[in-house]
């Protein structure tokens, strides 16, 4: 039996040295829900974020967030992770370095004020603020084939929870990536997408650091620098870096309703700019992902409790988007094909607008005023999503009846 208490789990991976011997994977959050990971061959798998964990061992993909109290089996000699359900015996087998975390030994653990101790990457670590900070105030270049280099290293670190501590405690560290992430530094946009990237991967699911980043201003930099943002690639990262940092932190929500962030989302619409473009696919992508995050934010079980005006604020705001995704909705265009890239079917992009407008339907029913005959127009697009057994179609169709009833 193993005791390690108040022991993060994700510390003791990064005791482990993952950079001798395990494969090399570039991974991407592509939403909230799905990793996209890219290994050195050059072959792209994607997969859900959450690791979901059954009786039988699995391999744990990069960048995969791992929920607590998992029987985790760690091959030392390659850095690789697998995780099962724990058994009902709750062994865990010390020869593989194995830990149980339980929920509060983990927020124990999180809620400790002290500097974290020193880990393999921290010199590192510490090298590469330091080349952040450096240029972050350089003239810009528009190469700058390094700062991406610093900020990819940066991504794959801060996925590690100590990591991501020992860099937005680094008071360069978060002005950095706020300038970096800004299009009015000029800098090029893989280096603004990357910014974004490290920030949002650093706060996501932590309310500690979700803290450190509002205090830091982070809210307001990151809708100036959304309203600012004309690649739609960029836009979707910047709008990922917002979802982790209001998401369940109800200070950083309510900056964000006082400063008209969903207006500022729903003046962004992709596909009325993109059509035709090179980026239309990229746009298509944007589009979803602030639907995802609009519906989120409506979400009573996902947003934590707000103050009674910025109640009010959100359910303004929620006539607004009512609108908006009942226009959208009917406005949706066709499917976008990319050499290389997973297409969205139309029916994929239309249940999101759908599934989104029924949430708000359902959480503001006085304030979610619906445009005149769009109810006879769901019936009408019932009857023509063909019964074709495809999956998204089918989900199209029961977001449309819960919709229309």
């Amino acid at each position: 039996m193993v005791s390690l208490s108040a022991v993060s789990l994700l510390a003791l991976a990064a005791l482990l040295p993952l950079a001798q011997t395990a494969e090399q994977h570039v991974f991407e959050t592509v939403d909230n829900t799905t990793i996209c990971s890219t290994d050195s061959t050059g072959e792209q798998t994607c997969y859900p974020r959450l690791f979901v964990a059954t009786n039988d061992f699995q391999l744990i993909r990069p960048g995969q967030d791992i929920p607590p109290g998992l029987h985790v089996q760690i091959d030392m000699q390659t850095g690789q992770r697998m995780a099962r359900l724990m058994p009902a015996d709750n062994e865990v087998n010390q020869e593989n370095a194995v830990a149980l975390v339980s929920d509060t030994s983990v927020e124990a653990e999180e809620n400790k004020d002290t500097r974290p101790p020193s880990y393999p990457h921290s010199e590192q670590l510490h090298e590469y603020i330091d080349r952040l900070a450096q240029a972050a105030k350089a003239p810009v270049d528009p190469a700058e084939t390094s700062t991406q280099q610093i900020l990819g290293e940066l991504e794959d670190l801060v996925h590690e929870t100590r990591h991501a501590h020992q860099l937005l405690h680094d008071a360069r560290a978060l002005p950095a990536l706020l300038r970096l992430a800004d299009p009015s530094s000029a800098h090029p946009a893989a280096v603004r997408r990357l910014a974004a990237v490290v920030l949002g991967a650093a706060v996501q699911n932590n309310p500690r650091l979700q803290a450190t980043a509002h205090s830091a201003g982070s809210v307001p930099a990151l809708l100036r620098a959304l309203a600012a943002e004309h690649d739609p690639r960029t836009a979707g990262k910047l709008v990922f870096a917002l979802s982790a940092l209001v998401r369940g932190h109800a200070a950083a929500l309510a900056q964000f309703a006082e400063l008209g962030g969903l207006r500022v989302l729903a003046e962004i619409n992709p596909l009325a700019v993109a059509v035709g473009d090179d980026n239309e696919y990229e746009a298509h992508r944007l589009d979803v992902r602030i639907v995802r995050f609009v519906e989120d934010l409506f979400n009573p079980e996902l947003t934590p409790e707000v103050q009674r005006d910025q109640a009010s604020l959100l359910a303004q705001s929620a006539a607004v988007w009512c609108d908006t995704l009942a226009t959208r909705l009917v406005d949706a265009l066709g499917d976008v094909e990319s050499e290389g890239l997973v297409t969205l079917p139309t029916y994929a992009r239309r249940s999101a607008y759908a599934q989104a407008l029924q949430s708000l339907k359902a959480a503001y029913p006085a304030t979610c005023a619906l445009p005149q005959d769009f109810t006879q127009w769901v019936q009408d697009e019932i009857a023509r999503v063909p019964k074709t057994g495809d999956e998204a179609a089918e989900e199209y169709r029961l977001a449309l009846t819960e919709l229309a009833y």
